[in-house]
């Protein structure tokens, strides 16, 4: 487990989300027939709203693929992906207990199939999405914040904690996520491997030792 944590917290929550931390993850991004991304978070307990995990953005299209979450009245934070604009139900989800838990979504063109694993084990999956297109590429990926525009315009920030993101242009089985859940390798070369050398952060994001 990484040791190195980014924090998307503002202790302000503050109403205005231009001021509250994001990071944007410094890597190319091709047009992608398939792809997962894994992180683990730690979800401040108190805040309730609408909260953003990452959004990738196209030049394009703005709202391409994007991970949300929301605690609901049941302590639950529950999680939904965007994928070509098309918001998808809120049904995966783990305790709102403020513990760290590992998230991950796949997509792939070819099948259709969508997926959230959280915690290791697949929690929501369909076929229920525009596949008649890859996801764009040269787009712009963030942390901690939607983007209503190419790069800005930020709105339904995220609080908490935030690490280990991993991209990957293929669409993972359950047995990858299960090894990165349990901290090993998947096996898979990924696109993007979590580095804060490759991250850069907003002025109210910090670094802390976990």
């Amino acid at each position: 487990f990484l040791t190195l944590l980014l924090c998307c917290m503002n202790s302000s929550l503050s109403d205005n989300s231009q001021d509250l931390g994001f990071a944007h993850v410094n890597t190319s991004f091709p047009a992608l027939s398939s792809i997962s991304v894994c992180v683990r978070v730690q979800w401040d307990p108190e805040w309730n709203e609408v909260s953003t995990v990452f959004s990738y953005a196209a030049p394009v299209f703005t709202n391409e693929f994007q991970l949300r979450g929301q605690a609901d009245v049941h302590a639950r934070i529950l999680l939904a992906l965007i994928v070509h604009g098309k918001h998808l139900p809120y049904k995966a989800w783990f305790p709102n207990d403020g513990a760290w838990h590992h998230v991950c979504v796949t997509w792939q063109r070819s099948s259709s199939r969508w997926a959230i694993f959280v915690d290791g084990d697949r929690s929501d999956t369909s076929s229920d999405v525009d596949s008649s297109r890859d996801i764009y590429g040269d787009g712009i990926l963030i942390l901690g914040q939607d983007q209503d525009s190419f790069g800005g315009n930020f709105t339904e920030p995220f609080f908490g904690n935030i690490t280990d993101l991993n991209v990957w242009n293929s669409s993972l089985e359950t047995q990858h996520v299960r090894a990165l859940n349990a901290c090993s390798s998947s096996g898979q070369g990924a696109l993007f491997t979590w580095s804060l050398d490759q991250i850069r952060r907003h002025a109210v994001v910090t670094e802390v030792l976990g």
